[in-house]
């Protein structure tokens, strides 16, 4: 039979009572603790066991207030809040901000950037996916992405540094996705692994530039892009950047969508592009309504 977290939770409270009150003629007040902590991290399990998800990520709170301030353990303190995390993140996500800031700051603290890389993502996520707030997923996307660059975890690193360009270009901020891209495409060139996804790197940057309208930034970029590997000129992405601008320069809305269409049927466009690409086809009727 499943434990009883009320149960538990009557028995930690009164140990914590206990290991807090008075005079202990014995000592014995840091087993006390130990044993109050014990119990709020039984209790914490019981509740999650029922689903009872708020009430444990309360309790697993307790169990880690008493591990940083009555047994000195920084270290089981975190643990226990990485617990609490993921306890609160579906039904109480900022408190789940609020308890997963505090774990990293201790990894952070105590030199292990891997680890606090790994769950500053795991922040990011929860702002990104359960709080809906962009902005702040962007921010701790990136520096989870330098934290896993100095722990030269280079790999993981570029993933998050092209989640971070991403989220920059859907909130309109172009100069920091291409700068994003162009990084992440700069150091995969020479990866026999990675060097396969450089034309995509290099076809997004670009369409950030084309959705910045900026026509002469784009060409400047695609003469650079072609420096850097040569390999991209033969490339329909390059092929598709290239047509696109001359569309843009034109104003023809017709022929832009036409030379998506064609670059769909061969490499299907994900929702990204699509975004992006239709701001830049708005872009050109925008401006034939000026002009007209």
């Amino acid at each position: 039979m499943a434990a009883d977290p009320r149960a538990l939770l009557q028995k930690a409270e009164k140990a914590a009572a206990g290991a807090g009150g008075g005079f202990s003629l014995f000592g014995g007040r840091q087993e006390k603790w130990e044993n109050a902590a014990d119990l709020y991290t039984q209790a914490g399990n019981a509740f999650r066991v029922q689903k009872q998800n708020r009430e444990a990520g309360q309790a697993f709170e307790k169990a880690a207030a008493i591990q940083r301030d009555k047994l000195n353990e920084p270290g089981d303190m975190a643990n226990t809040l990485t617990e609490c995390f993921k306890v609160y993140r579906k039904d109480d996500p900022q408190a789940a901000v609020r308890v997963l800031a505090q774990a990293i700051q201790h990894y952070t603290a105590s030199g292990n950037f891997r680890r606090a890389a790994t769950h500053q993502q795991n922040l990011a996520e929860v702002y990104e996916v359960e709080i809906g707030d962009q902005k702040s997923a962007l921010q701790a996307y990136d520096l989870a992405a330098q934290w896993f660059e100095s722990d030269n975890a280079e790999a993981l690193a570029n993933k998050l540094y092209l989640k971070v360009a991403d989220l920059a270009a859907l909130e309109g901020d172009y100069s920091t996705a291409i700068q994003k891209y162009e990084a992440v495409a700069r150091s995969s060139i020479s990866s026999n692994l990675m060097k396969w996804s450089v034309k995509d790197y290099f076809l997004k940057a670009g369409i950030c530039h084309l959705a910045a309208a900026d026509t002469v930034a784009t060409k400047r970029a695609l003469e650079e892009y072609a420096q850097l590997d040569n390999t991209f000129v033969g490339t329909r992405e390059n092929m598709l950047l290239n047509d696109l601008v001359a569309s843009v320069e034109q104003g023809d809305q017709e022929g832009f969508a036409e030379k998506l269409f064609h670059f769909d049927q061969l490499s299907k466009l994900d929702k990204w592009k699509t975004t992006l690409l239709l701001r830049v086809k708005n872009n050109i009727e925008k401006e034939e309504e000026d002009f007209s």
